[in-house]
């Protein structure tokens, strides 16, 4: 075998290439000593100059999840600028591929932040998807407190984003939808907003520098550590439910929690709870009753009437009832039977979730902001009489305050 192989010249070629590259490959340095893991991204501005601001996963066998998770920042005339600085500061360049967050302050939302954006979405170390949220304080403090309290990596800002204080669903954007609704220019976006307060009731308490959770995990390129308890007081990672709203680019408005709700029961998750007080009919005296969600399906028909668009949004509800408490006492539901759900809990029911949603349209025409994305459904199914709506219009930035919607909502019980 030995001497056929030594007569084979192609044998002899692959022996030879394995002794050349074999050592050299050997040798190479690991990937982290040339990249840097970054988790999450922070965007402040000061003085007319951007600071970046990086949470790096750096592991070791040596160290805690808290000694290496860190966050370092530098600033820059540019986001380019900032980043090649954090990578200079670190001595690895930036690598992208597992960010899921990037945090704005609002000390960069008056101006257009699809031009930051964009920066990431053409960087070739980006992979994947990160949701964008916004902070009243600074985005560095926010990634120093994440720093601070994920002990075990099963704790994310994608976690506190997805649920509000109320454990219901928030308003959640990703780069890549925040840049479609802006090139398309038909929509508008909603940003969660994350800040650090005080409020041990609307979040996830922040370890003091003191406590068990060290303040090393949140080294900063200036050599500060933001974040902890000052003074005994308790600091808090918060999510009230309140959402940042965007139009071309800018934040236009903030909408809150109960205002989220009612643009999440069209054209997102909403809340799977709902609680109707002082509810009487034959069965029920002035009781207070639970209702689950059990199912939702929502199906939306754009159409045009006496030359003005309208939309007309069908959802069908499975609900069942899963408490009532009357008297000051909890009954017990031995089944889930249809004749729980009577026609004054379903009416109330109906109520409650209409005024939500007028509530909710009401707030985006005051500001123009078309969360909704009806334009672009008008835009898309109904192209030539859009086209000739919008032609008489004096000015077509009203397009969308002029367009009627209606909400026909059905119900049953769950047996």
């Amino acid at each position: 075998m030995i001497r056929k192989m030594s007569k084979s010249k192609i044998m002899i070629f692959i022996l030879i290439l394995f002794i050349i590259t074999i050592p050299a490959t050997i040798n190479m340095p690991d990937q982290t000593q040339q990249y840097s893991v970054v988790l999450g991204v922070g965007i402040d501005k000061q003085d007319d100059e951007y600071e970046v601001s990086t949470q790096i996963l750096t592991s070791k066998a040596s160290q805690g999840f808290l000694e290496s998770l860190q966050v370092h920042s530098a600033k820059g005339k540019n986001i380019l600028d900032a980043v090649e600085r954090v990578s200079l500061h670190i001595g690895r360049i930036s690598g992208f591929g597992n960010t899921s967050v990037i945090v704005i302050s609002e000390t960069v939302t008056d101006e257009n932040i699809a031009n930051l954006l964009d920066f990431f979405l053409r960087s070739k170390r980006l992979n994947g998807n990160p949701i964008i949220m916004v902070t009243q304080g600074k985005a560095k403090d926010i990634l120093s407190d994440v720093a601070k309290i994920d002990e075990s990596f099963n704790y994310s800002l994608n976690t506190l984003a997805q649920q509000n204080q109320n454990f219901a669903p928030g308003a959640t954007c990703t780069l890549e939808q925040f840049l479609n609704d802006y090139y398309g220019k038909k929509s508008a976006s909603m940003l969660g907003i994350i800040n650090q307060t005080t409020d041990s009731s609307s979040g996830i308490e922040i370890p003091t520098d003191s406590g068990s959770s060290s303040s090393s995990g949140a080294n900063m390129a200036s050599g500060d550590s933001s974040g902890g308890g000052e003074g005994g007081e308790t600091k808090v990672l918060s999510n009230v439910g309140n959402a940042a709203i965007f139009a071309n680019g800018k934040q236009i408005a903030v909408f809150d929690e109960k205002t989220i709700e009612g643009i999440n029961i069209l054209v997102g998750s909403s809340k799977n709870v709902y609680t109707i007080e002082n509810v009487n009919d034959n069965i029920y005296h002035n009781a207070t009753v639970v209702l689950s969600v059990r199912n939702k399906v929502r199906t939306d028909q754009v159409t045009f009437k006496n030359g003005k668009p309208r939309i007309c949004y069908n959802i069908n509800y499975t609900l069942k009832v899963e408490q009532i408490l009357q008297n000051g006492n909890d009954r017990i539901i031995l089944d889930g039977s249809n004749d729980y759900l009577t026609d004054e809990l379903v009416d109330r029911f109906k109520m409650e979730v209409s005024r939500k949603v007028a509530n909710s349209l009401i707030k985006t025409k005051e500001v123009n902001a078309d969360v909704y994305g009806a334009q672009m459904k008008f835009f898309r199914f109904k192209n030539k009489q859009w086209n000739e709506y919008l032609s008489k219009l004096e000015n077509k930035d009203d397009a969308y305050k002029n367009i009627e919607f209606f909400l026909n909502i059905r119900v049953k019980g769950n047996l």
